[in-house]
């Protein structure tokens, strides 16, 4: 069934975080007593009496001021107002009407838009009694709930359904999806990217690094797949996490790793190729995600024929691991190479899901080891019997042998390399077990 989509809108600290994760079940959005932590829009789903809906948690919606961030999440929210078939206008119950709430009120009845006015906070009778004076909004009769003890939830659930009768249509289930997730430090152009590639701002893009603080998924169709696009907070390290929030978005990220399938990790030309570049790409590997290293900024880098090779050579001298990784160069601010990128990601979450055949690979280690047999260590003489593949995502070969705690780490390195030769897996961290035959 196509879901429809619900917003929850309202000045900053009312709450509308706590509402968002109490609903999809899991901290999702990140909550925190600082005003204004949300600052994209989040996306999560929900089902409620047999029904599906979507839903957007928004940043503090704030009248018009000069400040930047500010100007660009109030545009983020009317965005998300105007996607959403249904709108919760969420105010504070313990600090009355306030201006903002008014200017909001204003705003949402331009939307013609069915909105439901959610009164937060009433977690006890004793703030029943202030509820009435949002009447004066003109936003319809206001729903008392309490989104951090649950009070009141699934009234104003209800309500929200019975606006929505009618809206579920027949869709294209996304629970297939192929999960990309775009990782990398503060600043190398990953909310860009994602904008370039969907044609529209979801994700806030200013100057000012780290404005990213929660991981965003979108989905589009490419080349026959629905993928699952997630932008993520940039990755510092642990050393320079000043405050929970940051925290919150570091966990967040290290989470959105964990579920995507395949990893793209944005490197800035002009800072380099550093450290906290491969401990990402570190990461990704060790949860055996496929992974794409993208080199973004590459217009602003003084160059000739041979500048490519020479970073790739560089890189990959840096860091051992990029000789199985595929490498692209693009620049998002001139929409270069970026449909490509995705569609080398494609081609290592297909890597990520291959299954050789157990006679094909014991053809290869056969092969393999009349080429370079395994030395013999503490005077005993290493056989390997036969090898399976055990798993898939990320691919996994056990070699069954007499002696499998005496490999030694440059025989394990030389069947891995002779492996990837003869199958691929590029982009897709290998691993091998040797086990007791």
């Amino acid at each position: 069934m196509a879901k429809p989509t619900i917003a929850i809108l309202g000045r900053p600290n009312v709450g509308k975080s706590t509402l968002f994760n109490r609903l999809v079940g899991r901290r999702q959005a990140i909550v925190d007593e600082t005003a204004g932590v949300t600052r994209d829009r989040i996306y999560g789903s929900v089902q409620w009496t047999g029904h599906g809906f979507h839903l957007i948690d928004t940043g503090g919606y704030l009248a018009d001021s000069g400040d930047l961030l500010e100007s660009t999440i109030r545009r983020q929210a009317d965005m998300a107002g105007e996607e959403a078939d249904l709108i919760l206008f969420m105010v504070d119950s313990q600090a009355g009407v306030a201006p903002d709430d008014r200017y909001l009120a204003d705003r949402l009845r331009k939307l013609d838009k069915p909105v439901l006015l959610v009164v937060n906070k009433v977690d006890d009778v004793v703030h029943e009694a202030r509820v009435a004076e949002f009447y004066e909004l003109g936003s319809g009769e206001p729903l008392p709930i309490g989104a951090s003890s649950g009070r009141g939830v699934g009234d104003m659930l209800d309500a929200a359904v019975g606006e929505l009768s009618g809206s579920w249509k027949e869709e294209e289930s996304l629970t297939d999806a192929i999960g990309l997730a775009i990782v990398g430090v503060p600043n190398t152009g990953k909310s860009s990217f994602l904008n370039a590639v969907l044609k529209e701002e979801k994700a806030i893009v200013t100057p000012i690094p780290g404005t990213t603080r929660d991981s965003i998924d979108s989905f589009i169709r490419y080349m026959g797949h629905t993928l699952r696009l997630i932008d993520t907070a940039g990755l510092r390290r642990k050393a320079r996490i000043s405050d929970a929030i940051e925290y919150y978005s570091t966990v967040r990220t290290l989470r959105s790793i964990d579920e995507c399938h395949v990893a793209i990790v944005i490197v800035d030309a002009e800072r380099g190729f550093h450290t906290q570049d491969r401990q990402i790409m570190s990461r990704v590997m060790d949860q055996g995600r496929g992974l794409v290293a993208v080199v973004n900024k590459w217009d602003a880098i003084k160059k000739d024929t041979g500048t490519m090779a020479e970073w790739t050579a560089s890189m990959r001298a840096t860091y051992k691991p990029l000789e199985h990784i595929p490498l692209v160069f693009v620049s998002v601010h001139h929409n270069q190479r970026l449909w490509k990128t995705l569609q080398v990601a494609l081609g290592v979450y297909e890597q990520t899901t291959r299954q050789i055949s157990t006679p094909e690979l014991n053809r290869f280690l056969e092969e393999a080891v009349k080429y370079l047999p395994p030395p013999a260590v503490q005077g005993k003489r290493i056989q390997i019997k036969y090898t399976a593949q055990v798993h898939r995502q990320p691919p996994l070969f056990a070699f069954f042998c007499n002696h499998p705690r005496l490999i030694p780490v440059s025989y394990r390195r030389y069947l891995e390399n002779r492996l990837r030769e003869r199958f691929g897996f590029e982009g897709v961290p290998v691993k091998l077990s040797f086990r007791q035959k």
